[in-house]
Formats: C-alpha cells, structure tokens, sequence
C-alpha cells in the first residue's frame, strides 16, 4: 500500500457529496441567492474531493507514525530481552493486534513484514519496502538505520533502542506542535464563518439592503469576484495553519 494516495470509499463519497451539497447551497444562497448558483458550484465536487483526498492522506499518515511509534517501542523492548529480531516482530504483531486490531495499517505492515519472513525474504529488504511506502520521514530513517545495522553486524538491540528514542522524541514533538496549531486552524475557520454570520443578521435587521448585488449581470460579477477573494483567502489561511514540520 502506498501512504502517499488515497482511495475514498463509497461512505466518503457519499458523505463528501453531502458536505460539499450543504457549502454549495451556503455559497449560492448568500452570494447569488440562486438555485442555478447552487448547481453550478455543486459541480466543483471533484476539487472537492481532490481536498478531501489530501486530508484524509494526511490524517491516515499521521495515525501511521503514532503506531509506528509504539510498535518500536514494542520491538526495542523484545530485542532488549535477548530475542532475534525475526522473532521480535513475530511478537511484536501479536501485541499490535491487541492494542490496535486486526484493521491498523501498521498492524497491517507488521503482518506483512512476518508473512515476508516466513517465505524467506530478507527483514532488511522487506522493512525497507515499508519505508518506501509509507513516505514518513521517521520510518524511512528507521529502515535505513535498521538495514545498516544489520549488514554491519553492530550491536542491533543498542542500536534499535537509541533509534526509538530518538524517533519518539521528535514524534512527541511532532504531536504537541500539531496540538498549537491547531487553535489556530480553529480560529482561522471560525474567522471564516464571521462573514457570513454579518450577511445574515443584516439581511434579518435590514430586509432587502443587499437586493441591489442579485439578479442582475453586475451584482453577478461583484459577488463573484467576492467569492473568488474568499475562497483565496480561506486557502491562504489554511496552507498558513498547515505548517509542515
């Protein structure tokens, strides 16, 4: 499986069709206060779905690297207590499967990693492979720290055990980095919706002060180059809230 792409399921589609049908009639009612409006935008699903994908990659991934964090953990201490690290991951799969189930990507991989094992392919090449797929700086610098040890023949437990130290420390960091911004993804949203909270209680205190922006070509044209700056500005502030780290 590669973590970079995503493929939504039928319950996505349907619920991403929902959500996008419920913007679009927001969008059309407060800036064309049009039916035609609201097919129109409702037509832009795909882009939708285009974001919805990247979302949903990036909280896939996220949730990867935090098990990918305990199942080292979990392999750091079976290598600690003296077992090969082939048999390490034949325990380590088992205490995946209690704590996160059957379904968990890393679980997943922790299967296919003892499977591989098991019709003879090589732990170094079959960790490697997971890195590759996973696209996640931490597990790719654990598969290259992992098959260097082994072909050197170094202390492996040592070795595994500084590696998860180190790994969990700048996961953890990772975690509370994400814990700020995310008040401030809040705000940003929340400051997005204050726009149309003004519109509205105008149009409920002052019936009829925005009529003179409906039906007709040049209200048409200013409400639409207002959504346009919108939409820009609401993607401006989501990529500032979305720092990468």
């Amino acid at each position: 499986m590669e973590y970079d792409k995503y493929k939504l399921n039928i319950k996505e589609i349907i619920a991403g069709a929902f959500v996008w049908a419920l913007i679009s009639a927001v969008l059309a009612y407060f800036f064309y206060k049009s039916v035609t409006a609201w097919v129109l935008i409702f037509l832009f699903l795909p882009v939708f779905f285009i974001f919805e994908k990247k979302i949903l990659t990036e909280k896939r991934r996220w949730i990867l690297t935090l098990e990918f964090k305990e199942m080292i953990r979990i392999l750091s201490v079976n290598l600690q207590a003296g077992n090969s690290a082939e048999n390490s991951f034949a325990y380590t799969l088992k205490e995946m499967q209690k704590i996160f189930g059957n379904k968990s990507d890393m679980t997943k991989e922790c299967e296919t990693i003892v499977k591989g094992l098991q019709n003879n392919i090589v732990l170094e090449k079959l960790i490697s492979s997971f890195g590759e797929r996973s696209h996640i700086e931490e597990i790719n610098e654990f598969a290259e720290v992992f098959s260097i040890a082994k072909r050197s023949g170094g202390n492996l437990k040592e070795i595994i055990a500084d590696t998860a130290e180190v790994i969990d420390t700048k996961i953890e960091l990772k975690r509370e980095f994400k814990t700020l911004i995310s008040s401030k993804q809040f705000e940003h949203r929340l400051m997005c919706l204050i726009p149309f909270l003004i519109v509205g209680y105008i149009g409920v205190t002052s019936p009829g002060y925005f009529d003179m922006f409906y039906g007709n070509t040049k209200g048409v044209l200013i409400m639409s180059i207002c959504l346009l700056v919108y939409i820009g500005a609401f993607v401006w502030g989501e990529k500032i809230a979305n720092i990468k780290i």
